[in-house]
């Protein structure tokens, strides 16, 4: 998704940045210096809001070091494959739903996301996202959120994978979050109609305690590799579906 998002924005950024900022209103995001209004299941914050624990035990550097990485709490991270930066499953026998982290260079306009471009940015990845699904409606638009102390965005859209040889559908919601010029993808994937809540705020969680190695504990076991390169080994992925997505 991350890679079909960058693509779009090349096509759609400029103009979406030029007409957000002359007056796009994304009603019950984060404003600037606003308040957040209580979203239930869109993913907005609110004051009070209780995100699951994070296991910073878990923290790994990916990203050719840019970015620490945490499961959360009693999660188990999958061995590493190409198309995302780490993936984590709910534990051993349980296969969905999914978190997966990407990453990929910030656009130019939002190399950092501030509180006068926050909701530019979300409407950056709106046009983004419906670029790539062409006909297909999202299942949420993007919107301006707070992640932990990020200012990102949150959606969700449909998508589809493979599994021995036959398309079946599913739901990918997302976060996204800029640090250090890196755009952060963090999405909770599972088959149609089997995420809920939960597997959003165990994303955004996620999302909220991305942070800098130098900020957080990643010393790997002496003698051992960088815990990106060995994974633990743990059954390979079922037909809830992550050979092939689009």
């Amino acid at each position: 998704m991350a890679a079909c998002i960058s693509a779009g924005w090349a096509r759609h950024g400029r103009l979406m940045l030029a007409c957000s900022l002359a007056g796009f209103v994304l009603t019950g995001g984060v404003g600037c210096g606003g308040t957040t209004k209580k979203k239930g299941k869109s993913g907005g914050d609110t004051r009070s809001e209780k995100l699951p624990a994070i296991d910073l035990d878990t923290a790994l550097t990916v990203d050719d070091g840019r970015i620490a990485v945490a499961s959360p709490t009693g999660w188990t991270r999958l061995p590493r494959t190409k198309d995302c930066l780490v993936k984590f499953q709910p534990g051993p026998t349980k296969t969905y739903p999914k978190i997966l982290v990407e990453a990929e260079a910030a656009p130019a306009e939002f190399m950092e996301v501030t509180a006068d471009n926050h909701r530019a940015f979300a409407a950056g990845i709106a046009a983004s996202v419906a670029a790539a699904l062409g006909k297909a409606k999202p299942l949420q638009k993007a919107a301006a959120v707070k992640v932990g102390p990020h200012l990102g965005a949150f959606w969700g859209s449909p998508g589809s994978v493979k599994v021995d040889g036959i398309s079946e559908p599913i739901e990918r919601w997302s976060y996204a979050v800029v640090i250090g010029g890196r755009m952060y993808t963090v999405e909770a994937r599972a088959p149609k109609g089997k995420i809920d809540d939960a597997a959003k705020a165990a994303a955004k969680a996620v999302a909220a305690a991305l942070a800098p190695p130098a900020s957080v504990t990643v010393e790997p076991p002496a003698g051992e590799p960088p815990a990106e390169e060995k994974p633990p080994a743990v059954p390979a992925d079922d037909a809830d579906g992550d050979r092939t997505a689009s």
